[in-house]
């Protein structure tokens, strides 16, 4: 392995760690808070939707790039990346033109920009295109 793809293969799994770190740390406030006010009345709780959502794009994005689908990491990586703008510029504008957001909204756009930031790198990292290489390389020799 190449230096380029050693560092793809960690960004790769440091990624994948993300992913799963997250929800575990939304999973244990879930088991020891107890279910937020808004889904205790029936509200849909929008972070939680959206968080999912992220979750599962992240997800998809991370398996196409490392299986080496270039045209499906694209793809997905794009409407991951349009999403988490919206859902980060939208609160900041918000935030920035007076109105009041609920005290947990800073820290959820800070996690939507960092799984942003994953989705960015998965997109354009060389790092992450040469992984993807070496590992069209080790299918193809296995065939």
């Amino acid at each position: 392995m190449t230096q380029a793809e050693i560092w793809g293969r960690r960004v790769m799994f440091a990624v994948l760690s993300l992913v799963v770190a997250i929800p575990l740390v939304n999973m244990r406030r879930l088991m020891t808070d107890g279910l937020p006010v808004g889904l205790e009345r029936g509200e849909i709780n929008y972070a939680y939707v959206i968080g999912m959502f992220f979750s599962v794009l992240l997800i998809l994005v991370w398996y196409y790039a490392y299986v080496g689908r270039n045209r499906a990491r694209v793809m997905l990586g794009i409407v991951y990346l349009l999403t988490t703008s919206v859902t980060v510029v939208v609160p900041l504008t918000l935030m920035f033109m007076g109105t009041t957001l609920p005290a947990s909204w800073p820290i959820s756009i800070a996690l939507a920009a960092t799984y942003g930031l994953a989705g960015w790198v998965l997109l354009v990292s060389s790092n992450i295109k040469a992984f993807q290489y070496y590992q069209k390389q080790i299918r193809a020799a296995a065939q």
